[in-house]
């Protein structure tokens, strides 16, 4: 990845935490370059989100990791939930006006505020 691309992945998931972190109970976000993968780990009382860009495309991904039953939840993952598939089907990221990446970490910032709110297993989110 590079130094652009990982200055801009890290200035984007900060602008974001922002704009939403009085909506979550999540820790500063705390980022880790490593070769081509850049991550920024965010923590709260019940685990932790991440949201990581790389290769191949340089898409921004989205895992919930939860300490009480010790997942590690992908986009996949998380799509298996019927509220949350359906709040995704109706909320897709919108490019317009905004690049592919941060259309991407908006989308998780959203999904982390919106898209996950009652469901049990991340309430520790909200």
């Amino acid at each position: 990845m590079s130094q652009a691309t990982q200055i801009e992945f890290a200035r984007l998931v900060d602008s974001y935490y922002q704009r939403h972190q009085n909506a979550l109970k999540l820790g500063h976000p705390n980022f880790r370059n490593d070769g081509f993968i850049s991550t920024a780990t965010m923590s709260g009382s019940g685990g932790f989100v991440e949201i990581r860009c790389g290769p191949a495309e340089y898409h921004a991904e989205i895992f919930v990791t939860t300490l009480k039953d010790q997942k590690r939840w992908s986009l996949a993952d998380l799509m298996s939930i019927e509220s949350i598939r359906n709040w995704m089907l109706q909320n897709q990221p919108n490019t317009s006006g905004k690049s592919r990446l941060e259309a991407e970490i908006d989308s998780a910032f959203s999904l982390l505020t919106e898209g996950l709110k009652g469901v049990p297993n991340f309430e520790w989110l909200h």
